[in-house]
C-alpha cells in the first residue's frame, strides 16, 4: 500500500478529519462532535452517535476532552478518535465503491493503516508542553503512525488556495483571525511561518456566547439550562453583529424575531418564525430582541460579560485591562515588523465556526478601518466555496502536497530514537523571552 496522508483538525467542538485522496477540488472532511454525551435515559454516546439514537435531545449532557482551550483528557479523547477513524473507514469505503469500476485497486488503497500514514494534527496555540507530549505519545505509541506533524490551526490557513477576483491571493503575509468554540486567536503568518510575538488571544468564542444566551433566556423566558443543543442552535440561527450597537439598542424592537421552540413532533431543533410560518395554538414561541445582538457584542465590548455578575465589584471591573477584538488585532499587527504591517492588514483571513455569525466580517472590517492608519488598505479576503470551520483542515490537505512537509515532520523512528521531548523541540512554540 502506498503512503497515506491524514489531516485531523482537532477542534474543541468538532473534529474535522480526512485523507488526501488526490482529488482536492471538492474534498470535504468528516465532522465529529468532540464529546462524549449522556442522554436523559442514561445512554452514553461517542461523537455523533447521539444524533442517531436519541429522538429527544433535551437534557443531554456533554463531556468534552478540552478545558480552557487545552486538550487535557486523552481518556475521553481516545474513544472519540477511535470513533472518528471508524467513520473515516466507512466514508472511504463508500467513495471506493463509487469509483471501483474505474479503479479496481482503489478500495485496497483506501484501507486505514497508521503504520504507512502521515498524520497532520492541530492543537491549541501555546499548548502546555506536557499536554503536547501526551498527544505525541498517543500518536506514536498507541496508534503507531509512521510520520507526524503537529501545528496550530491558523498556521495551515495560508496553504488554502484563495482566489480573489480570479487572481491568486498573497499567501506570504496573512493575518489569521480564528474564532472557535473556546476562544479567538489572532495569528500573523509571515512567509508561512508563525510570528509568535504577534499572536494574541481573546477569551471569547462560541462556548461563552452559549453560556450568556442560556442565562439570559432562562432568566427572561424559559429555563433551557438543560438544553445545550437548543441554545447553540438558537445562537446560530438568530445572532447578529450590528454596525452600530448604540443605535441597535434604541431600535431593538426592529430587530426582534420569534423562534419556534422544538416540540419533538414536528421539529426537533426549532426554527425562526417567518411571515409564512403556520403555527398551532400550543406552539411555544421565544421572542428575542436585544439578546440577538447584545451577547455577540461581547467581541467588541467585553464588559458585557460582567453586567450581571455580582461577584465582580465595579472597582475591579473599572480597573481591569479589558481589550476587545479590534484592540487585539491592531496590537497583533503592530507587534510585527514595520514593513509587514500594511501587508497583513490587506490580507486578513477569518476562520472558525464562530465567524459564521451574521455580519461578523463587515463589522470587523469597519472597526479596523477606524483604528488602523487611513492610508493602509484593510481587506478581509474572500473565501467563497469554503466552509469557515474547514479552512485549517483544507490548508492541511494542501500542505501534504508540498515537499516542505517532509522536512518539518517527525518519523516514528526519530521519536523512539531521540525520546519523547523530540517532538516538542520540533513543533513547540518558540520561547519569546
Amino acid at each position: 500500500m502506498s503512503k497515506q496522508y491524514l489531516v485531523i483538525d482537532n477542534g474543541s467542538y468538532n473534529i474535522k478529519a480526512g485523507f488526501n485522496t488526490g482529488e482536492n477540488s471538492d474534498i470535504r472532511p468528516i465532522k465529529v462532535q468532540n464529546a462524549i454525551t449522556k442522554t436523559k435515559d442514561g445512554l452514553v454516546h461517542i461523537g455523533n452517535e447521539y444524533l442517531k439514537h436519541s429522538n429527544n435531545l433535551s437534557g443531554i449532557q456533554f463531556k468534552r476532552p478540552y478545558e480552557q482551550g487545552h486538550l487535557v483528557s486523552w481518556e475521553n479523547e481516545k474513544p472519540i478518535w477511535d470513533y472518528t477513524f471508524d467513520q473515516l473507514i466507512t466514508a472511504n469505503a463508500g467513495t471506493s465503491n463509487k469509483s471501483h469500476k474505474k479503479k479496481s485497486h482503489h478500495n485496497k488503497d483506501q484501507e486505514f493503516d497508521p503504520s504507512i500514514t502521515h498524520l497532520t494534527l492541530t492543537e491549541s496555540p501555546f499548548q502546555l508542553p506536557q499536554l503536547s507530549s501526551n498527544t505525541d505519545q498517543i500518536v506514536f505509541e498507541e496508534y503507531g503512525f509512521n510520520e507526524y506533524y503537529r501545528c496550530i490551526p491558523a498556521s495551515l490557513v495560508p496553504f488554502v488556495p484563495f482566489k480573489d477576483n480570479n487572481k491568486s491571493s498573497n499567501n506570504d503575509f496573512v493575518l489569521v483571525i480564528d474564532s472557535g468554540f473556546n476562544s479567538t486567536w489572532i495569528v500573523p503568518m509571515i512567509y508561512q511561518t508563525i510570528y509568535w510575538e504577534g499572536v494574541r488571544k481573546l477569551p471569547i468564542g462560541g462556548k461563552l456566547l452559549n453560556g450568556l444566551l442560556k442565562e439570559l433566556i432562562s432568566f427572561r423566558h424559559y429555563d433551557i439550562s438543560d438544553d445545550p443543543i437548543l441554545v447553540n442552535y438558537i445562537k446560530e440561527q438568530t445572532f447578529v453583529l450590528t454596525d452600530d450597537f448604540s443605535k441597535a439598542l434604541r431600535d431593538k424592537q426592529k430587530l426582534q424575531c420569534e423562534f419556534v421552540l422544538p416540540d419533538f413532533k414536528t421539529t426537533t431543533t426549532g426554527f425562526v418564525k417567518t411571515k409564512n410560518t403556520k403555527i398551532t395554538p400550543d406552539t411555544q414561541l421565544l421572542k428575542l430582541t436585544d439578546e440577538r445582538f447584545t451577547i455577540p457584542e461581547a467581541y467588541y465590548h467585553p464588559e458585557i460579560l460582567f453586567d450581571n455578575n455580582e461577584i465582580i465589584s465595579n472597582a475591579v471591573l473599572q480597573s481591569a485591562p479589558l481589550k476587545n477584538l479590534t484592540d487585539l488585532v491592531v496590537e497583533s499587527i503592530m507587534a510585527c515588523p514595520e514593513i509587514t504591517r500594511p501587508l497583513l492588514s490587506a490580507n486578513i483571513s477569518v476562520v472558525g465556526g464562530s465567524v459564521n455569525l451574521k455580519n461578523f466580517e463587515h463589522r470587523l472590517l469597519s472597526e479596523l478601518r477606524r483604528e488602523l492608519p487611513s492610508n493602509w488598505f484593510v481587506r478581509i479576503r474572500e473565501d467563497k466555496g469554503f466552509e469557515k470551520d474547514e479552512m485549517s483542515w483544507l490548508g492541511g490537505i494542501n500542505l501534504t502536497n508540498n515537499d516542505v512537509l517532509d522536512n518539518i515532520s517527525v518519523s516514528k523512528q526519530e521519536y523512539f530514537e531521540h525520546g519523547a521531548n523530540w517532538c516538542q523541540k520540533q513543533f513547540g512554540f518558540k520561547n519569546l523571552s
